[in-house]
């Protein structure tokens, strides 16, 4: 194997590993997500079990270290000349995700306190930043083969 070969295989390699953490990830926060969404949505914060949220809290704020190690990860990664612009792309959207999850880690205030718009917020900017990085991780998959 060549050195670009190799470039390219540990591209490959990374930007994989990061896609199943993303989605390993997504999985662990999912099940504590709809719960936490349903009682803002029927404005029954008051009701929510204590103990769920705080662990709604610690979950949300350990996902999100996750994915800023996998932003790290990304940012670190050596792409191959033919895929800069796509990767510098799908690091932008994936910063963007990123941050998203932050905002809404922190609109988790104590005492079943929520800061309902910025949780909304957070939740529509992590939408968009998602679907925006599974397009470009398409986009290069599709480059790659």
């Amino acid at each position: 194997m060549n050195k670009q070969q190799m470039k390219l295989a540990n591209y490959g390699t990374t930007i994989n590993a990061v896609v199943e953490a993303t989605q390993d990830n997504q999985e662990k926060m999912a099940p504590l997500f709809e719960p936490l969404r349903k009682a803002i949505d029927e404005n029954k914060l008051a009701d929510y079990d204590l103990e769920a949220y705080q662990q709604t809290q610690t979950v949300f704020s350990e996902g999100t270290s996750n994915y800023e190690a996998l932003l790290v990860k990304l940012q670190q990664v050596a792409a191959p000349v033919r895929l800069l612009g796509p990767h510098h792309t799908l690091v932008r959207d994936f910063a963007a995700f990123t941050e998203a999850c932050k905002a809404m880690t922190a609109s988790l205030h104590a005492d079943r306190q929520v800061d309902v718009a910025a949780f909304n917020a957070a939740e529509k900017a992590q939408d968009e930043a998602i679907q925006k990085f599974t397009k470009q991780i398409q986009k290069i998959s599709v480059m790659l083969s």
